[in-house]
C-alpha cells in the first residue's frame, strides 16, 4: 500500500492550456510600455482556503515569489508574452501551466493545489543498508518513498528561497563544552552573528576539509550540510532514501525519512534522519551523522563519529528558521577510561530581515539560555543525546 496517496488531479484542461488566466480590462498602474502585471492567487483545492508561502515561479524569467497570508503574489513589469508558471507549496501537489501577459493589463491567475494526504499504514520500515544505487527512489517501484523525498526537497527549496531572496541576519548563543560521566562541563559561551546568504555549500565527499592555518598548522573543519543543500542535485545523487517509521511528538505524528551516503563516496560525508509532520509536511527536525569516520586523517582517528541535530522554529505559520543545533564529537575510549566528548550547542536568540517575506515579522528576539562559562551542567541540557548516534 502506498505511504502517500497523491491525489494529483489536474486542475482541469483550462488550467493546463493557460486559459485559466484572464486579463483585467484595466491599465496596470506604474508599468513600463510593453509590459503587464501578473496577479496570482493560490488556494487549497479541497478546503478552498488561501495558501500562504506558496512559491510562484516563472522559470523563463528566473523569478520566484512567496504568496502572502491571503495566498496572493504579484509580479509587475513583465514583458508581454506567454510564460511557463510553476506553483509549489509544502504538502501539496505542484502545479504547472502557462500564462499570457498582455501589455498594460493585469492578468489574474487563480490556482488551486491538491493536498497530499498522508497514510501511515502499509509502509515497510527498513533498517539502514548499503547505498549502492544512490539518487531519487524509483517512482514506479517505490512511489511512497519518492513522495516523501519530494516533500523533503520542497522544505529545502522553500528554505533556499527564504535565505536567498529575503536576506536576514541572525544571532545565536553558542556553548562550547565537553560531555563526560553524565555531566556537561561548559568551557565558553559567546554570541554568533551571521548572514543568511552565507549558508550552504555542500560538496559530495568534501564534508571534512583541511587547510593550512597561519603558522603552518593544519586545521580540520567539518562542513555540515544545511537544509537548503538537501534539495541540491549533488546531494540527491549521492544518497539513498528509505522510510524509517513514525514517531509521536506531543500532538503531532512525525514521518521518519532515513538517508544514507553512497558507498561510492570514499571520504567522509553524512548519513541522516529527517522528521516531517504528517499533517503539514513541514520539516521539524533533522539529524546528521558523519559517514566513513575510518577515512578521517590519522590524527583524528580517535573520533568515533560526529553527529548534529537541528530543530526548527516557525516564525509565522508555514515558514521556519533554524532554532536549535546540538553537535557532539563522539570519541573512542582511551585505555580503559571514559572518553570526553566535545560538544557545541547553539540557540537562536534573534533575527532581522532586510526586507521580510510577506506578512512575516521583520525581526524577533527570544530568551537566551542561562549558560555560563566554567560551570557544570546535568546531561539534560544535551537535548540531542537520546537521538544522536553514539549516545550509548
Amino acid at each position: 500500500m502506498s505511504f502517500f496517496t497523491l491525489r494529483r488531479r489536474i486542475v482541469q484542461a483550462m488550467a493546463l492550456t493557460g486559459l485559466l488566466t484572464s486579463p483585467y480590462r484595466l491599465a496596470a498602474q506604474g508599468t513600463a510600455p510593453g509590459t503587464g502585471t501578473l496577479a496570482v492567487t493560490v488556494s487549497a483545492q479541497q478546503a478552498g482556503v488561501s495558501l500562504p508561502y506558496a512559491v510562484v515561479a516563472l522559470p523563463d524569467r528566473s523569478i520566484e515569489r512567496f504568496t502572502d497570508a491571503s495566498g496572493r503574489a504579484t509580479i509587475v513589469a513583465l514583458p508581454a508574452g506567454s510564460y511557463d508558471i510553476a506553483v509549489r507549496r509544502i504538502g501539496f501537489a505542484p502545479y504547472r501551466g502557462r500564462v499570457v501577459i498582455e501589455s498594460g493589463l493585469v492578468t489574474s491567475a487563480p490556482i488551486t493545489l491538491a493536498q497530499i494526504p498522508v497514510q501511515l499504514t502499509g509502509m515497510l520500515v527498513r533498517p539502514r543498508e548499503a547505498c549502492t544505487k544512490p539518487g531519487m527512489p524509483d517512482r514506479t517501484l517505490d512511489p511512497a518513498v519518492y513522495d516523501v523525498v519530494e516533500l523533503l526537497r520542497e522544505n529545502a527549496d522553500q528554505f533556499r528561497l527564504l535565505t536567498s531572496q529575503y536576506p536576514f541576519r541572525y544571532a545565536t548563543q553558542r556553548v562550547l563544552a565537553t560531555f563526560a560521566d553524565s555531566a556537561v562541563f561548559v568551557q565558553s559561551v559567546d554570541t554568533l552573528v551571521a548572514e543568511s546568504k552565507a549558508l550552504g555549500g555542500y560538496r559530495p565527499g568534501r564534508v571534512v576539509r583541511e587547510r593550512r592555518a597561519p603558522g603552518g598548522r593544519t586545521e580540520t573543519t567539518m562542513s555540515i550540510p544545511v537544509l537548503s543543500d538537501i534539495a541540491a542535485p549533488s546531494f540527491i545523487a549521492n544518497h539513498c532514501f528509505h522510510f524509517g517509521g513514525v514517531v509521536t511528538e506531543g500532538s503531532e505524528t512525525w514521518v521518519r525519512l532515513e538517508v544514507r551516503a553512497a558507498d561510492k563516496l570514499r571520504a567522509p560525508d553524512v548519513h541522516g534522519t529527517f522528521f516531517l509532520d504528517s499533517a503539514t509536511a513541514q520539516l521539524r527536525r533533522m539529524e546528521l551523522e558523519m559517514s566513513r569516520p575510518d577515512r578521517l586523517p590519522r590524527r583524528l582517528q580517535g573520533i568515533r563519529t560526529v553527529a548534529v541535530a537541528t530543530t526548527f522554529r516557525e516564525i509565522t505559520p508555514g515558514l521556519s528558521l533554524v532554532d536549535r543545533v546540538c553537535a557532539i564529537n563522539w570519541q573512542k575510549p582511551v585505555q580503559g577510561r571514559g572518553p570526553s566528548h566535545p560538544v557545541e550547542l547553539q540557540q537562536l536568540i534573534a533575527y532581522r530581515f532586510e526586507t521580510p517575506p510577506p506578512d512575516a515579522p521583520v525581526a524577533s528576539a527570544y530568551d537566551s539560555p542561562a549558560w555560563r562559562a566554567r560551570t557544570r551542567l546535568s546531561r539534560d541540557v544535551l537535548w540531542c543525546t537520546e537521538h544522536l548516534a553514539g549516545s550509548g
